[in-house]
C-alpha cells in the first residue's frame, strides 16, 4: 500500500509516543537535495530538541544543526561519550549511510523505539532497532508532527541537553579537523580538503565509491556550500560506472559536475568516455595511488596475507595516456608546490573535459588516514 500522509489517529498515536522522548535522533540516509525537506527538519529539530545526523551523500549539510562528523566522533569518542549520545528514539529516512560507526553505534546502543519513515517498498532493518515503519512521505510526518505538544519544563531541559550534547561533540571534533589541516601536507587527504573547499558554489558533485567517497565524508561539506549537490553510486554496485554516471549527469545538466575518484574506479570504466557526446562541464579528480588502498586502511581485508595481490591490486597506469586518447584536458599533481596552480586551472570551466591526476604515495595517505583519527581522538584525550 503506498501512501503520503499520515492519517488522524497515526499523527495523534506518534504525537503521544513523541513526547514521551528525551533523547532524540534524526539519521538522514542518501537522497537528493531537496531544500525544502531540509527547513521542514530543522524547524522540527528546533522544536523537538532532535539531534539530526548526516553523511555527506544524505545532502544535508546546509542546515546549521546537522552533524556532519558524526563517524569521527563516534569512531574515537570514549565509551563514556557513546554512552551519553545514545538515543531513545531514532527517526531515520532516506537510503543508504556510509558510516560504519554510526551503524556500530546504533546496533549496540539501540533506542528505545526506531521509526523509518518510508511511503512504500520493503524497508531493510539496516540498525538491528527497527521498531515502526511509517507509511508516509518525509516531508508530511516532519510537517504533521511540528505541533506536538510539548513536554514540561524539566522534560523539555533534558531534551535540549542531548542536542547541545551531540553540539558540543561536533564542535570538538572541528575543532581537531582545524588542527589536522593547518599543517601544509601533500597527503592525499589534505588535497581533497583543498579541492573540496574550492568547489563552485554551484555544481553536482559525484563521489566515487571506496576511498573517495569516505575521504568526503570525512573532510565534510559546509552550510555555505549547500549549492554543491552530492550523488555516489552506493548499494552493491562497488566501483562499477561511477565514471559513467557522472558523464551521464553532465550530459543532462548545465551545471558544472564534479567527480572525485580513484584510481580503479576509473580506469575500471574508462569506456564512460568513449562516445561523441560534448561535455563541456565535467572535470574529474583521479586519486591515483596504485591500487585500492582502502584495502590497506580498513580493518580485515589488510590483515590478509593476500591483501596486496587480490585486494589492493597494485597497479601502474597513468590517467594521461587516456586523456590523449579521448582528447581531454590534463593536468598532473605531484607536489605540494603545484597545488594552488593546479586547482587555478582545474576549476576555470572553459568548455571541455578536465582531469587532474594526483600522484599520492599509498604509504604516505595510509599515514594520513591513520594520523588524522589519532587526532581527533587526541581531542578528547586531550
Amino acid at each position: 500500500k503506498f501512501t503520503t500522509s499520515l492519517t488522524h489517529s497515526e499523527k495523534e498515536e506518534l504525537d503521544q509516543s513523541l513526547v514521551g522522548f528525551s533523547k532524540v535522533m534524526i539519521i538522514a540516509g542518501q537522497q537528493q537535495y531537496n531544500d525544502a525537506l531540509i527547513k521542514l527538519v530543522d524547524r522540527f529539530s528546533r522544536k523537538h530538541h532532535a539531534a539530526v545526523i548526516g553523511d555527506v551523500i544524505s545532502n544535508f549539510h546546509g542546515s546549521e544543526n546537522t552533524i556532519r562528523f558524526a563517524d569521527s566522533i563516534l569512531g574515537q569518542g570514549s565509551k563514556s561519550v557513546k554512552e551519553s549520545l545514545q538515543p531513545e528514539l531514532l527517526i531515520t529516512f532516506g537510503k543508504s549511510v556510509i558510516s560504519k560507526n554510526v551503524k556500530q553505534f546504533i546496533r549496540s546502543h539501540k533506542p528505545l523505539e526506531h521509526w523509518h519513515i518510508q511511503p512504500a517498498g520493503t524497508v531493510p532493518d539496516t540498525f538491528q532497532s527497527l521498531t515502526k515503519v511509517i507509511r508516509s512521505s518525509v516531508e508530511n510526518f516532519f510537517e504533521s508532527l511540528l505541533d506536538t505538544e510539548q513536554p514540561g519544563k524539566f522534560e523539555n531541559q533534558k531534551k535540549s541537553n542531548y542536542f547541545h550534547l551531540w553540539q558540543a561533540e561536533e564542535h570538538r571534533t572541528q575543532r581537531s579537523h582545524v588542527d589536522f589541516f593547518q599543517e601544509a601536507s601533500f597527503a592525499e587527504i589534505a588535497v581533497l580538503k583543498e579541492i573540496i573547499q574550492s568547489l563552485p558554489l554551484r555544481c553536482n558533485l559525484h563521489l566515487s565509491n571506496s576511498m573517495a567517497v569516505r575521504y568526503a565524508n570525512m573532510i565534510g561539506l559546509t552550510q555555505q556550500q549547500k549549492g554543491v549537490h552530492v550523488f555516489a553510486n552506493r548499494g552493491t554496485s562497488g566501483i562499477d560506472g561511477c565514471t559513467s554516471t557522472a558523464v551521464g549527469n553532465a550530459l543532462t545538466s548545465d551545471v558544472p559536475t564534479v567527480l572525485i575518484t580513484g584510481d580503479m574506479a576509473f580506469f575500471y570504466d574508462r569506456n564512460a568516455f568513449w562516445h561523441n557526446y560534448n561535455l563541456p562541464n565535467l572535470h574529474i579528480v583521479v586519486v591515483n595511488n596504485q591500487g585500492g588502498i582502502i584495502f590497506g586502511m580498513i580493518d580485515g581485508p589488510g590483515d590478509l596475507p593476500e591483501s596486496e595481490e587480490y585486494f589492493v591490486t597494485q597497479q601502474k597506469l597513468t590517467a594521461k595516456n587516456l586523456t590523449e586518447e579521448f582528447g581531454t584536458s590534463y593536468i598532473l599533481l605531484d607536489t605540494l608546490k603545484k597545488t594552488k596552480n593546479s586547482l587555478k586551472d582545474f576549476f576555470n570551466f572553459e568548455g571541455s573535459v578536465k582531469i587532474l591526476e594526483i600522484k599520492s604515495d599509498p604509504n604516505e595517505a595510509k599515514e594520513a588516514f591513520h594520523r588524522f583519527k589519532s587526532t581527533i581522538k587526541k581531542g578528547y584525550n586531550g
